[in-house]
């Protein structure tokens, strides 16, 4: 039976649409990725359904990147239009008490007509977290790679062979749908962070499972393998050639760009912040 006092409490806002940005972060390891799917919990299904029962309609949403089943954000951007009119604070506030705890949106604001946070984004960037103390953490697990120990200056004078335009094949799914494998890298670092080694990756865009790809080439490199090994892999245009694919638990997406836009920094990985 419907409330009457909550039917009450939602107001009709006029015909005309607005258009709102929010950040997002989750832990992706408690969805079936981001994408809305049928009986499976994810985290733009989680979302909408908070939306819509915020504006009293269906609401859609869009966002800067997909993530896979297992991968985190803390600087997800997503956008919405609603004729439904609500307080900013409302949108946050709403969304935030219906959606799993795993679930918090960092901010919101208004936005133009015509933003649209994928193809308004000139780039990405993304963090891989290792946890290298030799063993399994059960605290650290779902959040972080835990490995054997990793020479992190090693990774990183590996990670330069990334910078730059470069045919990332081997790097890149055998179901990417990309029409082509050349990516431009930005900048590729690698530095240690108390118990956790962190590679943090800016391009503009990237092809299916690469950054993950990437991940296992360095962690490679930080038990051993020679840092050239990147460049080999590099030019040898061959997926099989690399291995496995690092887990997903490490990967976070941490910031988007966007020109112009008067955006409030994404929050840090918080796995991170608690050992800086």
């Amino acid at each position: 039976m419907t409330n009457p006092k909550a039917t009450a409490a939602i107001a009709v806002g006029p015909t005309q649409e607005s258009v709102y940005v929010m950040c997002v972060q989750y832990r992706g390891d408690q969805f079936n990725g981001w994408q809305r799917q049928i009986d499976q919990p994810t985290v733009q299904g989680h979302i909408e359904a908070a939306l819509s029962q915020v504006a009293a309609h269906p609401i859609r949403i869009a966002a800067a990147g997909r993530t896979d089943a297992g991968v985190h954000a803390t600087g997800q951007i997503i956008n919405f239009t609603t004729s439904a009119v609500r307080p900013i604070d409302a949108w946050l506030k709403g969304v935030n008490s219906l959606t799993p705890k795993s679930i918090q949106v960092a901010w919101v604001r208004q936005a133009p007509a015509n933003f649209h946070p994928r193809y308004a984004a000139t780039a990405r960037r993304y963090n891989y977290v290792y946890y290298d103390r030799d063993r399994f953490n059960p605290f650290v697990d779902g959040l972080a790679w835990c490995t054997e120990n990793l020479d992190q200056d090693a990774m990183h004078r590996a990670a330069q062979w990334f910078i730059g335009e470069h045919d990332f094949t081997t790097f890149r799914a055998a179901g990417c749908q990309s029409l082509s494998p050349k990516r431009r890298v930005n900048r590729c670092e690698v530095r240690r962070q108390g118990h956790f080694v962190v590679m943090e990756i800016d391009a503009s865009a990237f092809l299916l499972h690469m950054v993950r790809n990437i991940a296992s080439a360095l962690c490679d490199v930080g038990m051993g393998a020679p840092t050239r090994s990147v460049r080999d892999l590099l030019l040898v245009k061959d997926r099989v050639r690399l291995g496995v694919t690092a887990p997903p638990q490490g990967l976070y997406l941490t910031h988007v760009s966007y020109p112009g836009a008067d955006f409030p920094p994404s929050p840090e990985v918080p796995l991170l912040n608690a050992v800086s």
